[in-house]
């Protein structure tokens, strides 16, 4: 299998309309990345507070428990992170135009013979 290529940028990717996340067959990375974050703000009440949107605010105030230790007072942050990836069928560029002669020499009769024949001195 080919290594995944992560996108990131101004990649367009083309898709079957019914698995589009736009409803478009022909769409660009930034507008996935746009739709996910919309998706993820419409979603999620209080989305701003939680993931530090809001100006001054650091996140949402908690406190925590964890195994073995007393009660925690701090504040909560949402991070959310994702990637696409895509992973070739068939890597562009792996083939050289030398294969071809590659692939003659060592078969009979190639390369051609042909008599050398030197000029000058002796």
């Amino acid at each position: 299998m080919n290594d995944p290529v992560i996108l990131s940028g101004n990649e367009v990717i083309s898709i079957a309309k019914e698995l589009s996340f736009v409803n478009a067959n022909l769409l660009t990375f930034e507008e996935i990345d746009r739709y996910i974050g919309e998706a993820i703000k419409s979603n999620f009440p209080n989305y701003r507070a939680w993931t530090a949107e809001l100006a001054g605010c650091d996140g949402v105030s908690a406190k925590v428990l964890q195994p073995g230790k007393d009660w925690q007072n701090g504040r909560l942050k949402l991070i959310v992170s994702y990637r696409v990836e895509f992973t070739p069928d068939k890597v562009l560029g792996s083939e050289s135009p030398l294969d071809d002669l590659r692939s003659q020499l060592g078969k009979p009769g190639f390369p051609p013979q042909s008599p050398c024949v030197f000029f000058g001195n002796s």
